[in-house]
């Protein structure tokens, strides 16, 4: 839900409205979602006042779209009215979970949400997501509770006592394994800090090459991800987003395919343990031989 609708139909920035990402959510979806401003604090707190009665959770990537940081006071903040009004605080670390530290970003933040959700890195590239949190929440959902619809014979509790979860692969021994091996890899003395520092080199170094060029750009993101945005002015929320020079963007990320960097366009650059110095200079020369190419036809057209 309104992840990044079309501003004409976004409503305030103080009060948005709840638009369908997808086709095919029904219309209660929206309905029974309020949508917060993001890196707002005096406007959300607003929203979850008017509607503390009603809702069960804040549903919150600290990192939006994996790129655009949460404001310190805006995290403690949420965490501070969530549990003044008793509403949970989700932090969907999909994106962010063990690429700005192990700990992600509750742990940059020091708050520390009801639930987590993570993936994608957690495996080591391996299919996996994850949800962790509080005792009292996850055991609604245990296996010890007593419901397991799969298992024939007496219950021990009604469908009304237990969330019953289940899946085809969990706990499956092999990504699990994968996961493990990199947890104990990303734990080794000094590899998130190399990481980090590698990736904070190639974003200075592309800032000072389009620096070069005269193009309005700044590096948006925190650890290991970050995004390229062509535009100078301050970037809060998605609704920012919009000064962003994104046709030349795309322009350049089309062309730095053809220099050999694989590169979604649009998307974040998210760095690994594997990539080197040499990988770093060869991204920044493509990304030079790109903007030639790319100027040099705006100038001919």
């Amino acid at each position: 839900m309104s992840i990044n609708p079309p501003l004409d139909q976004a409503g305030s920035r103080e009060a948005p409205n709840a638009i369908s990402e997808s086709s095919g959510m029904p219309e209660e979806i929206a309905a029974n979602t309020v949508i917060l401003p993001f890196n707002d604090l005096p406007a959300a707190e607003k929203l979850l006042r008017e509607h503390a009665d009603e809702l069960s959770a804040i549903v919150l990537e600290p990192v939006q779209g994996g790129f655009i940081p949460a404001d310190q006071d805006f995290m403690e903040g949420l965490r501070t009215i969530s549990e003044e009004l008793g509403i949970l605080l989700i932090f969907d670390e999909v994106k962010s979970g063990f690429r700005l530290g192990l700990g992600g970003a509750q742990e940059i933040y020091g708050v520390k949400p009801d639930i987590t959700a993570l993936g994608k890195v957690l495996g080591g590239g391996f299919p996996i997501g994850a949800v962790g949190g509080k005792k009292e929440i996850m055991m609604v959902s245990a296996p010890d509770q007593g419901r397991d619809i799969l298992t024939a014979g007496k219950t021990d509790a009604s469908k009304q006592d237990v969330l019953f979860h289940s899946g085809t692969y969990n706990g499956h021994p092999t990504i699990l394994t994968a996961g493990l091996a990199t947890i104990r890899l990303l734990e080794q003395e000094e590899t998130m800090e190399d990481l980090i520092t590698i990736t904070r080199k190639l974003r200075e170094d592309l800032e000072q090459l389009y620096e070069s060029f005269n193009i309005p750009m700044q590096t948006l993101g925190m650890g290991s991800i970050f995004n390229i945005v062509l535009s100078d002015d301050p970037i809060k929320n998605y609704r920012d987003m919009d000064q962003a020079d994104t046709d030349l963007r795309k322009k350049i990320d089309y062309e730095l395919l053809n220099q050999g960097v694989y590169i979604k366009p649009l998307n974040r650059y998210s760095l690994s343990i594997v990539h080197t110095e040499e990988d770093i200079n060869q991204t920044v020369a493509a990304h030079r031989e790109a903007l030639k190419k790319v100027l040099n036809h705006s100038l001919r057209s």
